[in-house]
């Protein structure tokens, strides 16, 4: 789908994909985001590059922009996330002290590893044990 959307729209960054549903009725739900704004006639423009690709046949599709916090999944996102509070759910046991998930302030991105000050101090996550990051949205 990476592919697909960086041939048909080149300057649409895909954020997330995920599916979900039951069997028969799956939902595919894609996440994008572009450096201008993600409005209606962008999401309408890659559902139908979607359904050109034939995705539709299989899947009811959402599009939508990436919100206050998020996703990151490329090391493009990471990098441009540092500086800011993030929330990585991680593989339970993966990073000692950690459990399921660490929140803090990215600090650095390497290729290996992410890491995190938090309000216990630095942690430094595997990229391969990360299984899902947002930007979290900062209260005031």
């Amino acid at each position: 789908m990476e592919d697909l959307l960086a041939r048909e729209i080149p300057d649409v960054d895909l954020r997330a994909v995920g599916v979900g549903g039951r069997a028969g009725s799956g939902v595919l739900t894609v996440v994008i985001d572009h450096p201008v704004r993600v409005d209606h006639e962008l999401c309408a423009r890659v559902t139908r590059v979607l359904d050109d690709a034939g995705l539709r046949d299989r899947y009811a599709v959402e599009v939508s922009s990436p919100g206050p916090e998020p996703p990151l999944r490329t090391t493009r996102h990471f990098v441009a996330a540092m500086g800011e509070t993030v929330k990585l759910a991680v593989d339970p046991g993966a990073v000692p002290g950690a459990g399921k998930s660490v929140s803090g302030t990215l600090t650095s991105v390497g290729d290996d590893d992410l890491t995190v000050d938090t309000p216990t101090g630095q942690v430094v996550v595997p990229r391969d044990a990360v299984r899902r990051a947002r930007m979290v949205k900062r209260s005031n």
